[in-house]
């Protein structure tokens, strides 16, 4: 991790001083939110207690890095993806919990690609941590260990200045963690379509 913040400092540092208007040879900065689905399975060992979750959800990204080649940022990604009402089920009963919230986020490392007509392609790899708020009260109820996940998105932006690019981007979240609680496995996919803004 310390070998890829160095490589990220370099080329932030790097770029910076390469950077011109309308092309992607400087700083990178990416800020996304939109909306979509996700899905999220926590499985006990006992086999007695399970929480599935599916439904609409949000997901907001933070990207920063610089160019490492032309065309090609390398960045630090930190996104979270949110979807709220559980459904439990404990010793074949199920009940749903409306208010509850479940949180996918994501630290990790990531590349993304610009291509003609400012169409792009990002990839991202990291630590996984999901959290539970039974009742949406803004306090963690259950936590994950850290797990792995990644993410994969495509989309197409416009310039609107000499460094800022706005568009769109459909992203798949994908994360698995052991349960602190039972040594189950929590796992969740998010499906999103979101406005996306770069300063390049």
């Amino acid at each position: 991790m310390k070998k890829f913040l160095l490589a990220l400092l370099v080329a932030v540092t790097f770029s910076m001083a390469q950077s011109q208007s309308f092309t992607h040879d400087g700083f990178f900065l990416n800020l996304a939110f939109g909306i979509g689905g996700q899905s999220f399975e926590d499985k006990g060992t006992d086999g007695d207690f399970s929480i599935d979750a599916g439904g609409g959800s949000s997901e907001l990204d933070f990207k920063i890095g610089g160019r490492v080649v032309e065309n090609m940022m390398l960045h630090a990604t930190f996104l979270g993806v949110r979807t709220a009402g559980l459904d439990v089920t404990y010793r074949g009963e199920t009940r749903t919990f409306k208010n509850s919230v479940e949180q996918m986020n994501l630290y990790g490392m990531g590349v993304t690609y610009y291509m003609p007509m400012n169409f792009f392609v990002s990839g991202s790899l990291g630590i996984v941590i999901f959290a539970l708020d039974k009742a949406n009260e803004g306090k963690v109820d259950a936590t994950s260990d850290k797990g792995f996940g990644f993410q994969i998105a495509a989309g197409k932006e416009w310039w609107v200045s000499d460094n800022w690019g706005l568009g769109v981007k459909a992203a798949l979240t994908y994360g698995s963690a052991d349960d602190q609680n039972d040594a189950g496995e929590m796992s969740g996919m998010g499906i999103n379509v979101m406005f996306s803004a770069t300063f390049n």
